[in-house]
Parts: C-alpha cells; sequence; structure tokens
C-alpha cells in the first residue's frame, strides 16, 4: 500500500519543542510520529464527544440579561422527550 503523505511546517518556541521532542524520544517516537498521534487522538476525541460534553468544554455561562431572556420563555427543561444527537450529526443540519 502505498500512503500519500504531505509535509507542513509548524512553528513552535523552542522550550515548547524541545519538552515534545524528549516525550516523543522517552517512548521511541520520533518529533513527528509524536505529533501526528497526539493530534489524531484529540480529532477522535472531539468527533465522538457528546453535545453536552462539547458544550461543557467550549462554550461560557451566559451573561445574566441573556439568562433572563431564556428564563422568560417558560421552557420546560424537565421535559426530556427527543433523542440526543451527535456533535457532527448537529454541524450536517
Amino acid at each position: 500500500i502505498i500512503m500519500e503523505t504531505i509535509r507542513k511546517n509548524i512553528t513552535l518556541p523552542t522550550n515548547i519543542y524541545e519538552t515534545i521532542n524528549n516525550h516523543a524520544k522517552k517512548n521511541g517516537m520520533t518529533f513527528s510520529e509524536f505529533i501526528r498521534e497526539a493530534a489524531l487522538k484529540v480529532v477522535i476525541q472531539n468527533e465522538n464527544m457528546g453535545l453536552l460534553e462539547y458544550i461543557n468544554k467550549n462554550c461560557s455561562f451566559v451573561s445574566k440579561d441573556e439568562q433572563l431572556e431564556i428564563e422568560a420563555m417558560n421552557i420546560d427543561f424537565e421535559n426530556l422527550d427527543g433523542k440526543e444527537i451527535t456533535l457532527d450529526e448537529l454541524l450536517q443540519g
């Protein structure tokens, strides 16, 4: 199997590069191998994250004015009818 590859440059402060590179070496990996594996792991974790987990990780609380608007809508937050959707489903529409 021939794998198509691409070469990309990244810019890092020296101390961060050294920290990552030293860790990679301790684990028998090259810098590039470690970056590839670490980045792919983050992508997979984020892609498989539930909506609530995504919101808790990436969104701040609403302002007092926004909270008042939400409360004025009289939404029944105890009503759990419906289904949980994945982040991918939400983004796809």
